[in-house]
């Protein structure tokens, strides 16, 4: 996916959700645990999901990452990560991305075991196009062709399929 800042429509935001730049792993700790718990019983059968090491490796790699907020909860709802490179596994760069002034951004994720509004999904996006647009030209990001709610959002807020990995 590769979205220009140009392209950008925004469907409706809500602003009660909230999304936040976490950069140092302290400064997200108590959330980040409970993401990881949250994968780890939801998605148990997901090889490779992230650990509490995993996630202090990406914030001392390439990435950064973003914790999503709804003002009715104390705990973040959902999360994602950010590079200015093109990475796997959100440690390591692969290549550069393919245009200046770009951001990548992925592996989101939403707490599953939290009552939260069902249009968190599509305001997750809103809101991560909007910050990441205001600095950023371009947006990238990948998704399995298997999760089509991402897909489907991407599309109707003016990204389009772009094949950018080497």
């Amino acid at each position: 996916m590769q979205i220009h800042k140009s392209e950008f429509k925004p469907l409706r935001i809500d602003n009660s959700f909230s999304i936040k730049v976490i950069d140092k792993f302290e400064d997200g700790e108590e959330h980040f645990k409970a993401f990881v718990s949250s994968i780890d019983t939801n998605l148990s059968d997901w090889d490779g999901r992230p650990t509490i090491t995993n996630v202090e490796s990406r914030l001392n790699g390439v990435s950064k990452c973003t914790l999503f907020f709804h003002e009715d909860e104390k705990e973040a709802i959902g999360w994602g990560w950010f590079s200015n490179v093109f990475t796997y596994d959100w440690i390591n760069e692969v290549h550069p991305l393919p245009t200046e002034n770009s951001t990548y951004w992925g592996g989101t994720y939403i707490r599953k075991d939290l009552d939260i509004p069902k249009n968190t999904g599509l305001q997750m996006y809103n809101h991560g196009f909007k910050l990441f647009l205001s600095y950023s030209d371009y947006m990238y990001g990948y998704m399995d062709g298997w999760n089509k709610a991402p897909i489907k959002i991407c599309h109707k807020i003016g990204g389009r399929q772009f094949n950018f990995i080497k």
